[in-house]
């Protein structure tokens, strides 16, 4: 719960650094197919890491997935405060 962060009146970026771009690909793909995400890759600026963006427009659905799952002291990454 703790390797992402909402980005204000934006989406959602997980941090996926320690992963290859063949991993974060993969995992980026089955977000879109199986959940229905949009969702994008983004270079962190460090060689070879990649972080994957959820759209603004997938929030909602994103909130809905993990919302359930979720510690309540984590609640906050999931809302503009």
């Amino acid at each position: 719960m703790d390797d992402g962060c909402k980005l204000k009146n934006k989406g959602f970026k997980f941090c996926t650094n320690g992963y290859t771009l063949t991993e974060v690909k993969y995992l980026s793909s089955i977000l879109s197919d199986k959940y229905d995400l949009k969702t994008s890759i983004i270079k962190t600026g460090a060689v070879n890491q990649y972080n994957i963006y959820i759209t603004k427009s997938s929030m909602s659905t994103l909130i809905t997935i993990v919302k359930p799952h979720m510690h309540g002291s984590m609640l906050y990454k999931l809302y503009d405060l």
